[in-house]
């Protein structure tokens, strides 16, 4: 298989840049890519991204609940970027769940992506999940994948900041 050439860019934030492709390409579906592979995906579409739409200013964003003992019993993960908070992940221990921790973390989330100029947020959950939840936050769908997963759906839903 032949492989696309990678040479140090220094303008690069990874260092890395993909040249031209030479002589006949071959498709691979690989279960382990080398991380030198991910990367450069990552970069070659991020520089595409920034030709287009400017600097993404990309932040990841993460806030741990933890109890007495230093336990980690809840957690959001998300990042800002192109004054967008996306929230990816919303977890709390079963056992303290309904007692406004989960609500606590976003509305940290949304205070923190509005620090860095975000005006609006964007997430997905699940219909065995926390729609509810997150519409009575000030949420609302835009969009919905039925059968994803099976016999259920995958919400998508947006909020503006500072309303």
């Amino acid at each position: 298989m032949r492989r696309a050439s990678f040479l140090a860019n220094p303008s690069a934030s990874s260092g890395v840049r993909v040249l031209a492709s030479e002589g006949p390409v071959e498709l691979a579906i690989v279960g382990s890519p080398a991380p030198d592979d991910v990367r450069a995906i990552r970069e070659a579409l991020l520089a595409y991204n920034r030709s287009k739409a400017g600097d993404q200013h990309y932040e990841a964003l993460t806030i741990v609940l933890r109890d007495r003992r230093g336990h980690l019993v809840g957690g959001l993960l998300g990042a800002t970027f192109w004054r967008w908070l996306t929230v990816d992940f919303l977890w709390v221990a079963d056992d303290l769940r309904g007692q406004g921790y989960g609500r606590q973390m976003l509305v940290a989330a949304e205070g923190e992506a509005s620090r860095r100029g975000c005006h609006y947020a964007c997430l997905d959950t699940f219909s065995f999940q926390a729609r509810g939840f997150y519409e009575k936050l000030g949420y609302t769908p835009f969009g919905v994948l039925e059968d994803f997963p099976r016999e259920h759906k995958r919400y998508f839903l947006r909020k503006t900041l500072g309303v």
